[in-house]
């Protein structure tokens, strides 16, 4: 008998989970990885990661360790490692990262910058 394992859903292991059946405003300041499938306005400081999931909708800024965008993000950005902008995804603002994917298809009203981070960038 064949042992079928379900995908590793990195969403239901995140620190923080914001589903679209809530908006949220306010200020995260925190250690843990966060995905925002919600409308949230605010700033984020994570040493995990972040992502806008196609339903989110982040209006503010967001400082990680990494940034995936598949939803739609107004702000100023910043990841240590690198900003992932997915075919889905709708951004405006300013982009920094010292990796910067963003896939064909991608709506992209942005300034966008290579750079790196620095150490002490992202403490809380």
């Amino acid at each position: 008998m064949l042992n079928k394992k379900s995908p590793f859903d990195y969403r239901q292991a995140a620190g923080f989970y914001f589903s679209n059946l809530v908006k949220v405003e306010g200020t995260i300041n925190e250690h843990e990885d966060i995905v925002i499938d919600s409308e949230y306005s605010g700033s984020i400081v994570t040493n995990g990661f972040c992502e806008v999931s196609e339903n989110g909708h982040v209006m503010g800024d967001i400082r990680a360790r990494a940034i995936t965008i598949l939803g739609r993000t107004e702000g100023e950005f910043t990841a240590r490692d690198s900003i992932v902008v997915k075919k889905s995804a709708k951004i405006k603002g300013h982009y920094y990262s010292p990796k910067i994917l963003i896939e064909s298809g991608s709506e992209v009203d942005a300034r966008i910058k290579r750079h790196r981070a620095q150490k002490d960038e992202l403490s809380l």
